[in-house]
């Protein structure tokens, strides 16, 4: 479930982690009651992350096989036409798209934690100045990703699957400050860091009773569209799986689907990173004995089964060393997710040399 948008102009702010000559646009309606049509599709730099406005002379047209428009059926994606856009590292994209009809379907497809503002405006403003935006939601829409054709030096792709902390629960609005916003700083454009966090996440169950109206796919359903469809992915690291212990799942299954997740990632020749999962203590309400142990026993495996390429010890960074199963004081937002500060220790927890 979600809002509703009868003729209007969704202009979404995303923040691409390498830079090129060519971007593409990927519209989804996976989650989608009825088809969706979508009269414009546009992009253009941003002035800034939190801003309507374009960067002038840079707004272009996006064509799906050489047509203005495109209708996305339930169930499916589109791909546009490469479109001739220089973009930076570190250039924020605003992408325009113009929905006439589908979109008061009972359910509409959209990840709901986007982290900053996004806009919406009425009639057909693909490309317009940003005044013409005059609503606001904190969710993108139908919008799957943007792929920058990378220049040189780029190496393709890592992929984060996680949940809310990899999605950025707590970080600053507007400032691309989540672990894998610092991840992708400390590489410098040499690989895409894509960001497949979902709030509420699981492994091994869907969920729909969290962070949002819509449904969570678990981690074992979702990695090959999330994961192995990628462009470019090189990379995986795999930060899921505190949802799962806090609903009382059993380390065995955990771990064996840790594994099948990162079986298959291997099998497509994606070489994958254990992240250990990081601590939920507290006075009360928080992770029990027992899910203190399942956490302590999947963080072992993590760490020295050999299932892995490489270990993101992101158990390590955060927990206080007086206290092991909680989060250092300095790094909580809550007793759950780490704060900029505990998003940045995670990052600069990671070896670069495991990039290669």
């Amino acid at each position: 479930m979600g809002p509703t948008f009868a003729r209007q102009t969704l202009r979404m702010i995303v923040h691409p982690t390498v830079g090129g000559e060519t971007v593409r646009i990927r519209l989804s309606n996976a989650f989608g009651a009825a088809d969706v049509t979508f009269g414009a599709v546009g992009v253009a730099r941003a002035v800034a992350s939190g801003s309507a406005e374009l960067v002038a002379g840079t707004a272009r047209r996006v064509t799906f096989r050489g047509r203005a428009g495109v209708t996305v059926k339930m169930g499916a994606a589109a791909v546009s036409d490469p479109v001739d856009l220089s973009v930076a590292y570190g250039q924020d994209l605003a992408v325009d798209v113009y929905v006439t009809a589908g979109a008061d379907a009972a359910a509409i497809t959209g990840h709901d934690a986007a982290q900053g503002t996004q806009f919406v405006g009425a009639g057909n403003l693909a490309g317009g100045a940003g005044a013409g935006f005059t609503s606001y939601v904190n969710s993108w829409f139908w919008l799957a990703g943007v792929d920058v054709e990378a220049g040189r030096g780029v190496r393709g792709s890592i992929v984060a699957l996680g949940d809310s902390i990899t999605d950025g629960a707590y970080t600053t609005w507007n400032g691309n400050d989540r672990w894998t916003d610092v991840l992708a700083g400390r590489l410098g454009g040499r690989f895409g860091v894509l960001n497949q966090g979902i709030g509420g996440n699981q492994v091994l169950t869907d969920r729909t009773d969290c962070c949002g109206a819509g449904t969570s796919v678990s981690g074992l359903k979702r990695e090959k569209a999330d994961v192995r469809r990628q462009t470019g992915v090189r990379y995986l690291i795999l930060a899921d799986g505190i949802n799962d212990i806090g609903y009382n799942a059993a380390a065995e299954d955990l771990i064996a689907g840790l594994r099948t997740i990162a079986q298959r990632a291997h099998r497509a020749g994606i070489r994958v990173i254990g992240a250990t999962i990081t601590p939920y203590g507290c006075a009360a309400g928080c992770f029990g004995p027992a899910q203190e142990a399942t956490r302590q026993a999947v963080n072992a495996w993590v760490r020295t089964a050999g299932e892995f390429d490489g270990v993101a010890d992101f158990d390590a960074a955060l927990r206080d060393p007086a206290n092991p199963s909680q989060v250092l004081p300095a790094y909580q937002a809550d007793h759950l997710h780490p704060n900029v500060a505990g998003q940045r220790a995670m990052a600069e927890s990671i070896d670069l040399r495991l990039f290669r």
